[in-house]
């Protein structure tokens, strides 16, 4: 009998095979895998992005149909677990609708050439986000009426006004103010409630719907759809409501909530539940008829976005309890006693144009009231002084210039991490090394680390400590600029934009995701040195017959396809 030898190539392909390790397989097919999910994002995406061209829905039931049959399909007899599986199949689909949903386009990049000239900048803050909503919120349930101005209109705030419309309230916006009326009733019986993109709103409205006897659905943008709920879920009952999620194999929107409107004198909040939930809890149970004693773990009594909430919400119901691991909400109804509010300024977003001085030199105003009881807050401003900055806070301004700037520095961030965009966007525009202390495990780590190597900038990572500045290795300067950088979050974009100072040509996707929550803020990038100049003020200050040519002298931002 004659034996078959195998070929030597196929002697050399087992020879490669045998080499490779697991880690090394996985890793082939994982990039097999990424690129095969990329294309099936864009060929879905352009489904999608068709059916909302024609004012339909961006999912298509029956095309979801037919695609979970071929996983369904090629999946048997290679024993994997069916509902794992089906939760694989919605998140690559969500790849597509979130894309669809901010208007994305993976192929035009932003890459950013700005002039290097001195900043005269002269503009009013934008403003905290959260703190906002909940004054629409206290505002459109209180008996008088409410006027908050400035009111920089975005896709988060608009959402929430057209949600709390729905459930029978009266707000309304123009000439950059948003007004409240009160009203005579409202509730969320038998509604179909949009959330939109934001946790806060929809865990706002959901607990509104606490104290009445209700039963509603609620939706949302993909982001909530991939939101787990579940410790909510679990936690209701408690609360006298059920949450139900509507699609099988999904831990988020869209759900049912019925609720009885009974509710208790007090609730215990063990861990694990979402900060955003607790703090709409607390806003929300200033319309229950008993108010509300809420019993927090010890795990949050460190919570940043619950003493600036509460803190908040102290200013205007004084009686109000907050301390440590209690929160006491008193009776319904309440009186704001004000007629207009001005919200405080966003520190985040603000001391992105606060820097501009430290990489182009010049002057910075930006209108507004600086928050006095944000954690940390200090922390970073001490920071930013070493860096050179010189900011100075006013009653109702703040603004910024430079002084003297350091060759090197150390910092620690421990503190105040939720800055780390910022400040390594400042420590790249450093001439020397830059040595920053923070927790290396968070994953917005990760993410600069991802900007660092795109970028083909030095760097060094150990446990706790971050350095930049020191000198690139040779291979990463050649594959500096290969590709954009993807952009992981509206202030990652903000750095971005910062460092493109010092890395003229920067070129990012997903850059449009600052735009949801600060709309005018690239038009501010794009018109440096002086953007006051090209923004118009409100309609009823314009003249009728005066025109104003919004567009830029210069072009700043170039759309590239390569």
């Amino acid at each position: 009998m004659n034996q078959q030898h195998p070929s030597p190539e196929a002697n050399r392909m087992a020879e490669k095979h045998t080499t490779l390790s697991l880690t090394q397989e996985l890793a082939q097919l994982d990039e097999r895998l990424v690129s095969l999910i990329a294309a099936r994002t864009n060929l879905l995406s352009r489904a999608a992005a068709s059916r909302r061209a024609k004012n339909l829905g961006i999912t298509d039931p029956n095309q979801e149909k037919v695609l979970w049959q071929v996983w369904r399909d090629s999946s048997k007899g290679d024993n994997l677990e069916p509902q794992i599986l089906k939760k694989i199949f919605h998140l690559t689909n969500n790849l597509s609708y979130a894309r669809v949903e901010k208007n994305t386009s993976n192929d035009k990049p932003l890459c950013l050439y700005p002039r290097r000239k001195p900043v005269n900048i002269d503009l009013s803050a934008p403003r905290d986000q959260i703190l906002r909503s909940m004054m629409f919120f206290l505002g459109a349930t209180n008996p008088a009426p409410l006027t908050v101005a400035p009111f920089q209109g975005n896709d988060i705030s608009l959402e929430l006004i057209n949600a709390l419309n729905l459930c029978g309230f009266n707000l309304t916006f123009q000439n950059r103010e948003c007004s409240t009326q009160p009203v005579s009733s409202w509730s969320l019986d038998n509604k179909i409630i949009y959330a939109g993109q934001s946790k806060f709103h929809f865990y706002l409205l959901l607990c509104l719907a606490l104290g009445q006897v209700t039963r509603a659905k609620f939706t949302g943008s993909t982001k909530l759809k991939i939101h787990d709920v579940r410790p909510v879920q679990d936690l209701l009952p408690k609360l006298g409501a059920r949450l139900t999620i509507v699609e099988p194999h999904s831990n988020g929107v869209p759900v049912r909530v019925e609720s009885s409107g009974q509710l208790p004198d007090s609730i215990f909040i063990p861990e694990g539940i979402s900060r955003k939930f607790i703090l709409a809890l607390a806003v929300a149970a200033t319309t229950f008829k008993s108010g509300l004693t809420i019993r927090l773990h010890e795990s949050y009594v460190g919570s940043k976005l619950l003493r600036k909430g509460l803190v908040f919400l102290q200013q205007y119901i004084p009686e109000l309890q907050y301390e440590g691991t209690g929160i006491i909400i008193p009776p319904a109804p309440m009186n704001l006693n004000l007629s207009s509010v001005d919200i405080p300024v966003d520190p985040l977003m603000s001391l992105h144009l606060l820097a501009l001085p430290f990489f182009v030199d010049g002057n910075v105003v930006l209108h507004g009231k600086w928050p006095e009881y944000v954690p940390h807050l200090q922390d970073i401003m001490d920071i930013l002084h070493e860096f050179g900055l010189r900011i100075n806070v006013g009653a109702d301004q703040i603004s910024s210039r430079m002084g003297n700037r350091p060759k090197q520095l150390s910092i620690d961030l421990t503190y105040c991490q939720e800055y780390l965009p910022l400040v390594l966007a400042m420590a790249m525009g450093l001439r020397g090394k830059c040595a920053i202390t923070l927790d290396t495990s968070r994953e917005d780590v990760e993410h600069a680390q991802d900007m660092l190597e795109n970028l083909g900038a030095g760097y060094s990572i150990e446990p706790g400590l971050l350095q930049v500045g020191i000198p690139a290795a040779a291979q990463a300067n050649k594959k500096s600029g290969e590709s954009p950088w993807q952009s992981p979050g509206p202030y990652w974009t903000l750095a971005g934009a910062l460092i493109s100072f010092t890395h003229p040509g920067l070129c990012m996707s997903n850059a449009d995701n600052i735009t949801s929550a600060w709309p005018w803020f690239w038009k501010i990038f794009m018109n440096l040195p002086d953007p006051q100049n090209f923004i118009n003020p409100p309609r009823s200050e314009e003249k009728e017959d005066e025109t104003r040519d919004d567009k830029p002298k210069r072009k700043r931002i170039r759309i590239s396809t390569d």
